[in-house]
């Protein structure tokens, strides 16, 4: 039993040293207070596509990800990029190498604001990556916005 607790600490060890993010997102920051739906919309319904909206604030935009493709009850993070006037955002599962998935997928919708961007022109690229079980799994881009922040 104690080699199984050792064991089991260093596994718990091992998962927190950070996020599973592709090559040139190594230096992004995790967006705090990202939030997401319970599933919206069948995935399989292809009338339905993913979207970006984009809402600036004061020092700050708000970005609303519509339709966000995943699987049923995988629960979502993100990431952002700032360099000058461009802000890259990444929005991927928390399980990046799930023990098991479920046999279907969902929309979700998922909102976040990002805060510290100085007044100005913003361009806005919001990309999607789906966990490790799938190849290959480069992030795809959903959408991009300019927005004038006050």
């Amino acid at each position: 039993m104690r080699n199984w607790t050792v064991t089991a600490g260093m596994i718990t060890l091992v998962g927190c040293g950070g996020a599973d993010l592709p090559e040139g997102w190594e230096d992004a920051e995790a967006i705090e207070g990202l939030t997401q739906s319970e599933c919206v919309a069948s995935a399989y319904d292809e009338t339905v596509k993913e979207t970006l909206a984009a809402t600036p604030e004061s020092g700050a935009v708000r970005l609303d990800y519509r339709a966000a493709h995943f699987r049923c009850d995988q629960e979502v993070e993100g990431f952002v990029r700032k360099a000058g006037g461009k802000v890259e955002v990444l929005v991927q599962p928390t399980e990046m190498d799930p023990g098991a998935v479920a046999g279907c997928d969902c929309l979700y919708d998922i909102g976040m604001t990002l805060d510290g961007l100085s007044k100005g022109a913003v361009a806005v690229e919001l990309y999607r990556r789906w966990d490790n079980l799938n190849e290959p799994n480069d992030p795809v881009k959903v959408g991009s916005a300019d927005v004038q922040i006050p």
